[in-house]
């Protein structure tokens, strides 16, 4: 399978995005470091057809004029659902793109299914976790296995461009977004928050603020994961995501007493 490139010519502005596979629509909103096309992407798409759209940006594309915050780049992305995918889709979001997962759920619920949340960012109190770590630290925190780490083109310095600049520009480095905490509960759709087991960039308290708010959350570790689960663990993480996105609530009963 090859990730096919496109462009979504809405009336905010152009976004770049990669669709890959067939079946229900799911829509993958990216981290912080920008759209990294992993193994995971592939095993999902055998039974979905995959939205990956780069947040504006990202990855050397341009920002759209007035998409400035968290908020706004979620009502940028329920156009992209409505001229792209043309219905409800389910969402997954990891890290930054959790975040961007849990705003769009708030502002438009009518636009999400499910919603997945791989250890989701703006939800760190007191400052807990983070990016700002020397480089070989910070890598050793993203991948408990960076070995795994799938061939990406993109040059280094595009990367951390992602993580140290561009993400700001859609919410200044805030650690928790105290606005969207307020509003967690608004989230309709079920929802499932996955979290690795050797993860320290996203703090566990980010996931206690996440079950307590959102009416139909379901947890779940990931055994041996740090941050960036679908690399270090990608049959793991599709294993538990996949039977959600096609069982929904019903994948907390072993298919074998079904």
């Amino acid at each position: 399978m090859s990730f096919e490139k496109k462009i979504a010519k809405l009336d905010k502005g152009d976004v770049n995005y990669y669709v890959l596979g067939e079946g229900s629509p799911v829509l993958y909103l990216h981290g912080a470091g920008g759209l990294l096309k992993s193994k995971a992407h592939e095993m999902l798409s055998t039974k979905h057809r995959l939205y990956m759209p780069i947040t504006p940006g990202y990855d050397g594309t341009d920002f759209i004029n007035n998409v400035d915050s968290m908020s706004k780049l979620a009502d940028l992305t329920a156009d992209f659902i409505a001229s792209e995918i043309g219905d409800r889709c389910d969402v997954i979001g990891h890290s930054f793109g959790g975040w961007h997962g849990c705003w769009l759920a708030v502002n438009h619920p009518d636009k999400v299914e499910l919603l997945v949340l791989e250890a989701p960012a703006g939800f760190r109190p007191d400052g807990k976790g983070g990016l700002d770590y020397p480089p070989d630290e910070l890598m050793r925190r993203l991948m408990a296995y960076p070995e795994k780490r799938p061939k990406d083109d993109r040059p280094m310095e595009m990367i951390k461009c992602n993580r140290d600049n561009i993400r700001l520009h859609y919410h200044g480095g805030m650690p928790l977004d105290e606005e969207l905490v307020a509003r967690l509960g608004e989230i309709r759709s079920s929802t499932l928050l996955v979290y690795g087991t050797l993860e320290t960039i996203v703090p566990i308290e980010t996931c206690r603020i996440l079950k307590e708010a959102i009416p139909r959350i379901y947890f779940n570790y990931i055994y041996d994961a740090a941050h960036t689960i679908e690399v270090d663990q990608p049959e793991r993480f599709v294993g538990i995501v996949g039977d959600f996105l096609e069982r929904g609530e019903a994948f907390l009963v072993n298919n074998g007493l079904t």
